[in-house]
């Protein structure tokens, strides 16, 4: 059985593959601390894990469309024995946002309804899981030829990819990281140190102390 795929190409180099690969990496980790909040809930934490999840939704849902808006019809077109794995996937997409529906409701009311919350995110995760490791085998080593991030064309674009960026990269080994800032634009990368903080002061508000993760992996350190 094969492992999960390296974040980074086989010559060290980063694409559009490590980044996109680095928020399968942010899903699994948020949902893992999830899970863990929602075990033992901390009532003073409850109003920065509502905001949390609706970070979350945000991302997932902004994946997806990214992907079936783009990702997915540009590699169709090039790649068409990819056609099947991608209607499938896309079906998935369908799936996934009626949970995040149940979810909006469920972190509204915390902490009355944990445990639904609670059933909301085992749901994302066994979808999610096969989900995730399908395009990443199947459709991601298509990407690995693309080795330079598109300039944000606004400055809300620039603010809106460097928070994505922030949220992602939170966890990932430091060299991985470094590879990554090689392809993205200098616009990006003026702003990503203090959205990086940003995100840091957040996780402290929601998840409490954290160690320093270092995967090289779309898979979260444990």
């Amino acid at each position: 059985m094969y492992g999960p795929p390296n974040l980074l190409n086989d010559d060290g180099t980063a694409s559009i593959a490590t980044a996109i690969m680095m928020s399968h990496h942010g899903f699994r980790r948020d949902l893992v601390r999830f899970v863990h909040a929602l075990d033992r809930l901390d009532v003073a934490r409850t109003d920065a894990l509502r905001s949390e999840w609706r970070s979350f939704r945000f991302h997932l849902h902004g994946h997806h469309e990214a992907e079936d808006s783009g990702v997915f019809p540009n590699l169709a077109a090039q790649q068409s024995s990819v056609a099947a794995t991608i209607e499938r996937l896309s079906a998935d997409h369908r799936r996934i946002d009626p949970l995040l529906e149940r979810g909006d409701r469920a972190f509204a009311e915390l902490p009355a309804t944990a445990d639904d919350a609670a059933s909301v995110i085992r749901e994302l995760r066994t979808l999610l899981d096969p989900h995730l490791a399908t395009e990443e085998a199947e459709l991601f080593p298509y990407l690995r030829s693309a080795k330079e991030f598109p300039t944000p064309s606004t400055g809300a674009e620039v603010e809106l990819y460097a928070e994505g960026f922030a949220w992602a990269m939170q966890g990932v080994a430091q060299d991985v990281i470094e590879r990554v800032y090689e392809i993205l634009p200098q616009i990006l990368i003026d702003r990503l140190a203090a959205a990086r903080d940003a995100f840091q002061a957040r996780c402290d508000r929601v998840w409490g102390p954290l160690a320093i993760g270092t995967t090289r992996t779309p898979i979260p350190d444990a």
